[in-house]
């Protein structure tokens, strides 16, 4: 099924004045929940869904400690997690601490098979 997208007008940030242009950006088709994984994954393997859903709430349970550790997590075909921090600036390397730092956020790098997905998806513009 091809991945959907609409067509918005931007403007130019750096030029308020200039002619606005349009851009196709992707289209949610609905969202599948843990739920719903868990049965789709269970319905491919001899797993049962609730053995499935316990598995993938340990797996973030676990996920969380260890970046919480500062390690990165490698997933595989999945990807990669790691975190990522935003700072405030400091005249010298020496004034830089933690108080510096202003926000964390989960950084995620796709496994290469899901990048060569991304190589095939196919488009349709809906209004």
């Amino acid at each position: 099924m091809p991945v959907k997208f609409k067509v918005i007008q931007k403007k130019n940030p750096q030029d308020l004045a200039a002619t606005p242009k349009s851009y196709a950006i992707a289209v949610s088709d609905g969202t599948v929940d843990i739920d719903r994984l868990s049965v789709l994954v269970g319905d491919g393997s001899t797993v049962r869904q609730n053995d499935i859903y316990a598995v993938i709430i340990g797996l973030v349970n676990v996920i969380q400690g260890e970046l919480s550790e500062g390690r990165s997590v490698n997933l595989g075909k999945l990807g990669t997690f790691s975190i990522g921090i935003s700072s405030n600036p400091s005249d010298t390397p020496e004034e830089v601490g933690a108080s510096n730092i202003k926000s964390a956020k989960v950084n995620y790098r796709p496994g290469k098979e899901l990048k060569n997905m991304l190589k095939v998806l196919s488009y349709t513009k809906v209004s």
